[in-house]
């Protein structure tokens, strides 16, 4: 299912639904058409384990594997993503040029995906399936 050299893929949590909601907006943005854009749990984790990658390490961040193999996660998978995409790109150069910036990304990403189900609830977003 996975097949390098096309394109990226970029594996979120498709029970969950900010993670949901994060995608549709990743789908409008890449014009491009340089990602696929799925939710992990359509990947075999065979085909995950060839990546380093697992069903718990999935559920716990976004994913981006790269043409060429390599693997995103957090924070740096939406920094991978964005790049992609000027002015996007802009904002995660400013990011890297001004690390206390890059800091307060990574908290705030983890922030949310710690409390992405309560978050998912209290937006009305689809409810998730799995409860953390």
């Amino acid at each position: 299912m996975l097949e390098l050299g096309q394109r990226h893929y970029l594996l979120f949590d498709g029970d969950c639904g900010i993670c949901t909601w994060s995608a549709t907006i990743c789908e409008r943005v890449d014009r491009r058409d340089l990602f696929n854009i799925l939710p992990y749990q359509l990947v075999p984790e065979e085909e995950l384990l060839n990546f380093g990658l697992d069903y718990r390490k999935c559920s716990e961040r976004v994913q981006v594997i790269t043409r060429n193999g390599r693997v995103h996660s957090g924070a740096f998978a939406v920094n991978y993503f964005l790049f992609a995409y000027f002015p996007w790109s802009l904002l995660v150069i400013l990011c890297y040029v001004i690390p206390v910036f890059l800091l307060l990304e990574v908290l705030g990403y983890r922030l949310i995906a710690r409390n992405r189900f309560r978050l998912s609830q209290w937006f009305g977003l689809k409810a998730c399936l799995v409860k953390k």
